[in-house]
């Protein structure tokens, strides 16, 4: 009695979230007896996670006609648009950004908010000065341009105002400038006044340097006729 017990409570008890596995419906298994002369068989090869790691990469270095066709239209449109100020600026993942309210305050002060992608970004820049930007197209990425040197200030005065955007580099007439660079810029009144000024100031340069060549000359000549009438 005691044995018949034991055994009675070994019975294993099997949980109803694993459910038994059932075959498959007899006319599923007619269908597919009747078609496997007609289709082929399908090969599963198995690769090691490195080699598909490797190949999405390559896969993803690939641009459809579709990115092509986008790139050369934004191409097109930057250098008819004669751009002479550009920046790449960051997206911060702050909550609550409104991009169309951005897109439309930064229109209003002259500056053009863009934003094609990283992948679409690297192949307009390819082949040309602003290839160098690649590096900072990390993550997610939005371009402000401008026609005037005046951008600058404005693109930082305007980024300042929102906390989910982050100027990196600014491009100004095919020239990378640094941050602390353009900040200095930004803080003066006027770049065509700080052009207007160093005019100015090689301009009294050039005719000082001129008054001092006329006064050494007339030295040299009174010397010279010192010597003269000495001699």
């Amino acid at each position: 009695m005691i044995g018949r017990n034991l055994l009675a409570l070994q019975t294993r008890a099997v949980s109803s979230k694993y459910p038994r596995p059932t075959p498959r419906h007899y006319k599923r298994r007619l269908f597919e007896a009747a078609l496997q002369p007609e289709v082929p068989q399908i090969q599963k090869t198995c690769v090691s996670p490195d080699f598909a790691y490797r190949q999405k990469i390559e896969e993803s270095k690939k641009y459809s006609e579709v990115e092509l066709a986008l790139a050369n239209l934004v191409k097109q449109w930057l250098t008819n648009g004669e751009f002479r100020v550009m920046a790449v600026c960051q997206f911060l993942p702050v909550p609550g950004r409104t991009l169309w309210f951005a897109k439309n305050q930064l229109r209003s002060k002259n500056i053009e908010f863009r934003n094609y992608g990283n992948k679409i970004l690297k192949k307009v820049f390819e082949g040309t000065p602003m290839s160098s930007l690649d590096v900072v197209l990390v993550g997610s990425n939005a371009i402000l341009l401008g026609k005037d040197l005046s951008a600058i200030k404005s693109i930082i005065q305007e980024a300042d105002k929102l906390n989910w955007l982050e100027p990196l580099v600014i491009m100004a007439d095919n020239r990378i400038l640094s941050m602390e660079f353009a900040r200095n810029l930004s803080k003066l009144t006027s770049l065509e006044d700080l052009r207007v000024e160093t005019s100015q100031i090689l301009g009294q340069q050039t005719a000082q340097f001129s008054q001092t060549l006329d006064q050494a000359t007339r030295q040299l000549s009174g010397l010279l006729d010192v010597y003269q009438q000495q001699k």
